[in-house]
């Protein structure tokens, strides 16, 4: 940080118990700014984006190939001082209080608020994998004349938003197995196991049953499991990585015995939701219950798992930050990161949430959110400065610290 800048800062406000956010949402809070001498500016704002991407590196005797693949979902921006597209060009903000901001920075503390909507789509949740991640960050910029650009992020827990389950989430599941010892014994294992549902939502109990007929000569042991399936895809390169978020073993189940079994698995609250709607990072589950049985091979019965989002609970509207006074708010500069093309977008697992959410018809065709169509209510100052084409927006993704 440069001697003259004392503070720089972001600080947005929750909107539930769990601060996340979801398709929609409206994100709001302040960028703290104080500087301890006089400061020019060439240009001071805030951007929020949502990219996701992958990357590894594969070996083969002397050779080594890395394989990347990046996807965007958004990009929007907001100006507190906009560098000028022409010399001698006006570029002073007036606040509703009165507080004008140009070009030049006075000593002292100063509060810039900030307002984002996020777009109404089908994008994936937060992930952070050591070679894979989808994120949602907002990140501060500060350009000043001969100056290193002063830099601040804050990153947003992303989650989709839970409309509801559809209905063949909600049928039981069934499956059975059996198994003929043949070798250092005789007879039949046979297993049923039952489910209630396909559907779960984070922090959720899967019950299931299993009923086990041990007519064979031979011991075995219930052992059952729950498996995330990593997927990511950077062109025609596919990897794979397994995950095992539950594996237990039960008593054994002696000679010439029948059991039932009535296993309570609980979820993890913070479990990444299932996801397909990312082109390059897939996320699934299954549900692998089977009898462990020395010198054979076990017999497995696997089922499909969806994880949905927790409903969430969204309390009052929560203020700022104690010792903050934020100016009123001046126009939410929303600007898209210009000539992208909507990436395409497969149909999220197995078809949970509404995949009909889609720009205005009569949005431009690379232009989102419609800068227009804001929330009701909610009214920007005109004095505000215009978002200006020829300003250079296709910055590389920041270097987070993790």
């Amino acid at each position: 940080m440069s001697r003259s800048i004392k503070v720089l800062s972001l600080h947005y406000n929750k909107i539930n118990e769990s601060n996340t956010f979801t398709s929609g949402d409206i994100v709001e809070g302040q960028v703290v700014l104080e500087v301890t001498k006089e400061i020019d500016v060439d240009s001071f704002f805030v951007k929020l984006k949502g990219d996701a991407n992958v990357h590894w590196t594969e070996k083969s005797g002397d050779n080594e190939r890395t394989y990347r693949d990046h996807e965007r979902y958004f990009k929007l921006k907001q100006y507190f001082i906009q560098e000028s597209s022409k010399k001698g060009q006006e570029r002073n903000i007036t606040l509703v209080s009165g507080e004008t901001y140009g070009p030049v920075i006075r000593p002292g503390c100063h509060v810039f608020p900030f307002r984002f909507q996020l777009p109404q789509k089908n994008m994936p949740p937060s992930f952070k994998e050591f070679n894979a991640w989808v994120r949602y960050v907002m990140t501060v910029k500060l350009k000043r004349p001969l100056k290193p650009t002063s830099t601040t992020c804050a990153e947003l827990t992303f989650v989709p938003r839970n409309d509801g389950t559809n209905d063949h989430l909600l049928q039981p599941q069934y499956g059975t197995q059996d198994k003929k010892i043949k070798l250092f014994g005789s007879g039949k294992m046979s297993m049923t196991v039952t489910t209630g549902k396909t559907g779960y939502m984070q922090g959720e109990t899967i019950i299931f049953f299993v009923d086990i007929d041990n007519f064979s000569s031979r011991d075995g042991k219930l052992k059952y499991s729950l498996v995330q399936q990593q997927t990511f895809i950077a062109g025609m390169r596919i990897k794979r990585r397994l995950r095992y978020i539950v594996q237990e073993t039960k008593d054994r189940i002696p000679s010439g015995e029948k059991q039932e079994f009535i296993v309570n698995l609980k979820l993890p609250r913070d479990l990444t939701v299932t996801f397909e709607n990312c082109r390059i990072i897939n996320v699934q589950y299954q549900l692998k219950v089977s009898l462990d049985v020395s010198f054979s091979s076990d017999p497995e019965v696997i089922f499909p798992v969806v994880i949905l989002p927790a409903d969430q609970q969204y309390p009052p509207c929560q203020g700022p930050p104690v010792g903050f006074q934020p100016y009123p708010p001046p126009q939410p500069n929303l600007v898209p990161c210009p000539g992208e093309q909507p990436p395409p977008y497969a149909e999220l697992y197995p078809n949970l949430y509404d995949p009909t959410a889609l720009p205005h018809p009569g949005a431009a065709a690379e232009v989102y959110p419609d800068p227009n169509a804001m929330l009701p209510g909610f009214h920007p100052t005109p004095s505000a400065p215009v978002y200006d084409p020829n300003e250079k927006t296709l910055e590389s993704y920041p270097n987070l610290p993790y």
